[in-house]
């Protein structure tokens, strides 16, 4: 698939939500301005070929720290993990990843083993002033595989070590807390570099509810993101979400995709909620979170895929979180 023009754009707007909180009405918001988490990941896929006699299957695991500070305090809308639909604070963060990734792939002439493992570093921000903002991300990888291949009672071993880089750019103008129009640029990896336009806006309902739109579009008006979300109230500590997301892929020398899904929350009260999402090739997946306190959650989650190329594909996360 090609990378989407908003890998650079919305890596330096998206990172706000991540972690957000909240109390019921009856009680004064909170407001934070520390997030962190720490998430474990496990994957898994097995896909057969009855015709060829070929099986492949494997597994990754990663780990990803990330931190998020802004410099200003955020109000929480309601449960503990909700914030505005724009962010309007100066902020920077950090990402770090480690995963491996191990499988195997057999058919009727040999066999071959692939083990791989990848390190990723990113620091970002966004600064605002007089209601501009200028965002920045760096980000490094450091790619190794070790492959093993086994053909007509010859072995064969192939290393490889690899580092990239990934830079975004962003230059955003706020025309009112609720209104965003925002211009990024990404160099990727394999010179993967891309620019796009993109634009954010939150009708504001009664209380703490809204409903959010946002759009993207790449400069050659090939790539186009659409997405939208509604959180309401339904009652004195209850909330729902729902949101939908869509991707169009103009490719030029291939036929065209497109990719959506829709996504559902639901918080019982301010500490404990359940998610769930469905989406293309029965993509989907079920989730909960649970604060302890005021400071620290724990989310757990399952996903799984009914992909062109795998029998079986699934996977679970786990998230500790801490904000203050």
């Amino acid at each position: 698939m090609k990378q989407s023009f908003t890998a650079g754009l919305l890596k330096l707007t998206k990172v706000a939500s991540l972690i957000a909180l909240s109390v019921s009405h009856a009680t004064l918001a909170e407001s934070y301005q520390s997030f962190s988490s720490l998430t474990y990941n496990h994957y898994s896929y097995k896909f057969t070929s009855d015709s060829t006699n070929y099986l492949s299957q494997g597994e990754s695991d990663s780990v990803t720290l990330f931190s998020h500070y802004f410099f200003d305090e955020r109000a929480t809308l309601g449960p503990l993990n909700e914030f505005s639909y724009i962010n309007t604070s100066s902020n920077i963060y950090t990402s770090l990843n480690s995963s491996n990734r191990e499988s195997t792939s057999v058919n009727g002439l040999g066999s071959s083993d692939y083990d791989s493992s990848q390190n990723d570093i990113y620091v970002g921000g966004q600064w605002m002033f007089n209601d501009f903002i200028i965002g920045g991300s760096y980000g490094y990888s450091n790619n190794k595989f070790d492959v093993n291949s086994r053909y007509d009672g010859e072995s064969r071993d192939y290393s490889h070590d690899d580092d990239d880089k990934d830079i975004s750019i962003m230059l955003g103008y706020l025309f009112s807390d609720n209104f965003l129009i925002s211009l990024g640029c990404n160099e990727g990896r394999r010179d993967n570099d891309r620019c796009g336009i993109g634009a954010q806006y939150n009708w504001q309902l009664d209380g703490t509810d809204y409903i959010g739109v946002k759009y993207n579009f790449d400069g050659d008006l090939e790539d186009h993101y659409l997405s939208s979300q509604y959180f309401f109230s339904v009652g004195e500590q209850s909330y729902v979400k729902l949101g939908v997301d869509y991707n169009y892929f103009n490719f030029k020398h291939l036929e065209n995709e497109d990719y959506w899904h829709v996504n559902a929350s639901y918080y019982f009260n301010a500490s404990t909620s359940i998610s769930t999402f469905y989406g293309e090739n029965d993509f989907y997946g079920v989730s909960a979170r649970y604060f302890f306190n005021d400071n620290y959650s724990l989310a757990a989650g399952y996903n799984s895929a009914n992909l062109d190329r795998a029998d079986e594909s699934e996977g679970y996360f786990f998230t500790l979180s801490a904000q203050f």
